[in-house]
């Protein structure tokens, strides 16, 4: 492969664009990396390829979304069985890859589009909303509805460590949308002046559970347990072949970073990115497939795998 970083241009895309899903960047990382492969054989891409899905997996990002829109993304470019056998080289066989990868590419990125459609009814008048963290879906929607003239509130955790509450919140309130930033620990004071709790995902898994930042379980669960509605706003492409049995299975690549990982600190002080939500807490996803249960993430998965 000709010389290229896949690592430093992954990390670009979110320079350039910050409402770029991890998962999309990874996506575009690997189209990058087919376009340059000079790969003489399919067995050496995939290897190649492989390689460059373990150096995304290294980067300071969730590694969530990025590995299951890294795996989505090979297997639909390398379904085409029966035209890579037909083609009389390897080189025939990468534009059919990049074909492929480009159709994948248009279809994934019109993702975002198609959940505010299928959540267009969501938000109504008078509503008052609870949200953690800051998801671009999430924020999509909230400002899709404040353009349709509906009247809402939202509330906002601060969700620390990073406080991403407070961008959220200043993102809402540049749209014009009153909000209120709360404290983590507020949650199960405010959720009963609530309508309903909209959560982003970084990733959903096999069961309907979703792994999200730090807090989303404490969230859903206290909404549960108080029969608020928890929607999840999220891509397809984000979900996994994981079941997690609860949060202390999940593992150490999907709660810290990888610079923490490879520091050699104690992992037992560290704060985890993310933790886990059960599918039993959640009352709909809102995805670019339609609305689904939960339950509906099985059969999905067994049909794109099989």
């Amino acid at each position: 492969m000709k010389s290229f970083d896949i690592s430093a241009y992954f990390l670009q895309q979110f320079a350039n664009d910050d409402d770029m899903s991890p998962a999309i960047a990874a996506m575009k990382s690997l189209m990058e990396s087919l376009r340059l492969d000079d790969s003489t054989t399919l067995q050496e891409f995939i290897a190649k390829m492989k390689d460059a899905r373990e150096a995304l997996s290294k980067t300071d990002v969730s590694v969530v979304s990025v590995s299951s829109g890294c795996e989505l993304f090979m297997r639909f470019i390398t379904l085409a069985h029966l035209e890579l056998e037909q083609a009389a080289d390897f080189a025939s066989c990468r534009e059919i890859l990049l074909r492929r990868g480009e159709e994948f590419m248009k279809s994934m990125l019109e993702s975002r589009k198609k959940i505010l459609r299928s959540s267009n009814n969501l938000i109504k008048d008078g509503m008052v909303i609870l949200t953690h963290s800051r998801s671009r879906n999430v924020l999509a929607v909230m400002k899709e509805a404040a353009k349709q003239g509906k009247q809402f509130t939202v509330y906002v955790t601060e969700s620390r460590p990073d406080c991403s509450g407070n961008r959220m919140a200043e993102d809402l309130k540049s749209a014009g949308i009153p909000c209120t930033v709360i404290l983590d620990a507020a949650v199960g004071y405010m959720v009963e002046r609530v309508s309903a709790v909209m959560l982003g995902a970084e990733g959903v898994c096999e069961n309907g559970g979703i792994i999200n930042k730090i807090g989303s379980c404490t969230v859903a669960t206290i909404a549960h347990m108080k029969n608020k509605p928890v929607y999840v706003l999220v891509e397809s492409f984000k979900f996994i072949r994981t079941i997690p049995l609860n949060n202390s299975s999940l593992p150490k690549m999907y709660l810290h970073r990888a610079s923490v990982l490879n520091s050699g600190r104690d992992l037992v002080c560290e704060h985890p990115l993310v933790d886990y939500t059960p599918p039993d807490n959640l009352t709909l996803l809102y995805t670019d497939l339609g609305v689904l249960p939960t339950s509906a993430v099985t059969e999905h998965l067994i049909k794109l795998y099989t």
